[in-house]
């Protein structure tokens, strides 16, 4: 689960992060964290990112500028997850449907286990937005593969393995009609015959990319600065 954290309050911001992983640990959810002190940093970070996020907590008061008008330009964008507003007052409270904010949290006030139900439902949420599944089949053989569970795509001439989960998937298809069906799903191509889930990345470099998994692949010349800008990363 990826998720952004925006508060000009550095401590603040220490303390939610070290909340999320407390609750993550404790229902085996695994979680990407990333801080922010200001809506610019945010906005300037997610434009590349929106499609990797799951989860934005956003203060509605920041120094110059409103939360609100921050949740607003990430929708334009087409950030899809779920937003959570902080701050020290509930007074716009009412204003953060206009975003479809999932909750608003007041600082120092909201309970810990309130908190944890947001976070929660944050992770139910994202569960339900990635409950898409791709119907595979091959010589009599069909397979149910959910999306979220797919690590990457291998192909050999028109032969292509999905790896998902502990098992492979042998099947027929090519990888520009696998780009085309997994379009704004989170994948990424950096190698002729590689397309990668973004989620699955830990780490990317001219000649390789890393998975969380420990599983090396190989980076194609031509799609190296392609697959940079698509993880959200300047070459």
């Amino acid at each position: 689960m990826h998720i952004f954290i925006c508060d000009d309050s550095a401590e603040h911001a220490s303390l939610c992060k070290k909340t999320l992983l407390s609750l993550s640990t404790r229902h085996v959810v695994h979680v990407k964290i990333k801080t922010f002190p200001s809506d610019e940093a945010l906005l300037f970070e997610a434009e590349d990112a929106y499609t990797m996020l799951d989860l934005i907590y956003l203060d509605i008061r920041l120094p110059g500028t409103n939360g609100l008008e921050a949740a607003k330009r990430l929708r334009e964008i087409g950030y899809l997850g779920d937003i959570v507003f902080f701050s020290v007052s509930p007074d716009y409270a009412i204003d953060g449907y206009d975003v479809s904010a999932l909750h608003y949290v007041v600082k120092d006030k909201t309970s810990a286990e309130k908190f944890e139900e947001i976070f929660l439902r944050a992770c139910a949420r994202k569960q339900r937005r990635e409950s898409e599944v791709l119907v595979l089949a091959c010589a009599g053989e069909s397979r149910c593969v959910p999306v979220e569970d797919i690590r990457y795509f291998e192909i050999q001439q028109r032969i292509v393995t999905v790896y998902y989960g502990s098992e492979a998937f042998e099947f027929y298809s090519t990888m520009m009609r696998l780009e085309e069906q997994l379009f704004d799903k989170g994948f990424v191509r950096t190698h002729k015959s590689f397309l990668v889930s973004k989620r699955y990345i830990r780490s990317i470099d001219s000649t390789r990319v890393l998975l969380d998994t420990g599983e090396a692949l190989p980076v194609g010349k031509r799609y190296f600065a392609e697959s940079l800008a698509s993880i959200g990363v300047a070459s």
